[in-house]
């Protein structure tokens, strides 16, 4: 009964290890393939309307708006909107003292009395009042590129693409903890960005995402989604694509890339995991969902047989160490991601970050495994909030 048993674990392990191998090399091949656009730099008469939802920022929005305004886009043809959703420390008063220096800023402050509040409302408010074609959203914590908005727009004109998935990195990494998180952040959007090469939805990052304001209004933005304290990016990204099947597009581009912190501490990071993972999975595609099951399955079963290893080393199947069934398993899943965080680290010139693969690979294992029970229950605290998951 017990060689049974563990028989029945090796086989779901291996299958769902295959799996996880093959969706992996299809990210790689989709990479490899997709050449970054060449984008002709053409007249500049697309009106932009960068949207920036603030909430306890007052460190980093000024790192934020001075990268946003030094850009080579004219700045006749951008507006900036920042939207201060309550914040409790002096983020509204360093927005204003930008606002009264630069004629193409605007500041909104959300009600405290009224019901809007979270990012999608935040996001909401500023596109009722943009006047750009173009909507680009990004982050509070994050910084630009100069030619961010050229590129943006040079890729928009180009293709007439209903909403555009652009690349976000970390920076200011300094312990192996924040590098370790930058590795698993790059394999995020490589994989976000590779399975649009397919025409899969499945994951995109609201600190730069671009989008066409009709498009916006025309699916009647975040309605439908506006009860789910996350989403704003991914949820958004759905709905556009369900109505435009072929217009959500990955801009591979260097320039376009967006830069924010890490968390640096463990509190934080966890927090902000299982906000990624709190979204309703009765709301997420099919695709989404299939994904996630596989790596989560992946890394689940490989932590499972680690602590099998642990009782059961001597047991052989069909002449072979359990142990080592462990340690094939393990090796293939390390074999790919390795080619795929090769692959992200020189889009992302962070190569060097590799030296920590394996210890990275070894808690990823953990962490994702806890994290994905985490993410659907109980409750997590992000910008001063309070939020029960599912709630």
């Amino acid at each position: 009964m017990q060689n049974q048993l563990i028989l029945i674990v090796i086989v779901f392990s291996f299958l769902i290890v295959f799996s996880y191998f093959t969706l992996i090399a299809s990210y790689c091949y989709a990479w490899l393939k997709s050449k970054p656009p060449i984008l002709n730099i053409g007249p500049h008469y697309t009106f932009v309307s960068i949207v920036i939802a603030a909430r306890n920022e007052e460190e980093n929005i000024e790192n934020c708006i001075t990268t946003v305004l030094n850009q080579s886009y004219p700045s006749q043809n951008f507006e900036i909107i920042i939207v201060d959703d309550n914040s409790e420390d002096g983020t509204n008063k360093k927005i204003q003292q930008f606002c009264n220096k630069y004629k193409n800023i605007t500041l909104i402050t959300l009600d405290k009395k009224s019901n809007l509040s979270g990012k999608k409302n935040a996001i909401y408010t500023a596109i009722q009042s943009a006047k750009g074609e173009l909507i680009i959203t990004t982050d509070a914590d994050c910084i630009v590129q100069e030619n961010w908005i050229q590129t943006i727009v040079s890729y928009y004109q180009q293709t007439d693409a209903k909403m555009i998935v652009a690349p976000v990195c970390l920076k200011n990494e300094k312990r192996i903890f924040e590098k370790m998180q930058s590795l698993e952040f790059m394999a995020l959007i490589f994989s976000g960005g590779a399975s649009l090469y397919f025409n899969k939805a499945i994951m995109c990052n609201g600190a730069n995402l671009a989008y066409q304001k009709s498009i916006f209004n025309e699916v009647n933005g975040f309605k439908g989604i506006d009860n789910q304290p996350s989403g704003d990016d991914v949820l958004l990204m759905y709905k556009i694509k369900k109505k435009y099947p072929t217009g959500v597009l990955f801009l591979k581009h260097q320039n376009a890339i967006v830069y924010t912190n890490p968390q640096y501490k463990l509190n934080e990071f966890i927090n902000q995991r299982k906000r990624w993972a709190s979204k309703n999975t009765k709301l997420l595609n099919t695709e989404t969902k299939l994904v996630s099951g596989i790596v989560y399955f992946a890394n689940i079963s490989l932590l499972i047989l680690g602590i099998m290893c642990l009782f059961f080393y001597k047991i052989e199947v069909f002449h072979i160490k359990f142990y080592n069934f462990c340690f094939i398993l393990f090796g293939i899943k390390c074999f790919i991601d390795f080619l795929l965080l090769f692959l992200a680290t020189g889009f992302f010139n962070k190569k060097f970050f590799l030296i920590y693969f394996l210890p990275e690979q070894i808690l990823y294992i953990v962490y994702i495994s806890i994290t994905g029970i985490l993410g659907n229950i109980g409750s997590y605290e992000w910008k001063g909030r309070k939020q029960k998951i599912n709630e």
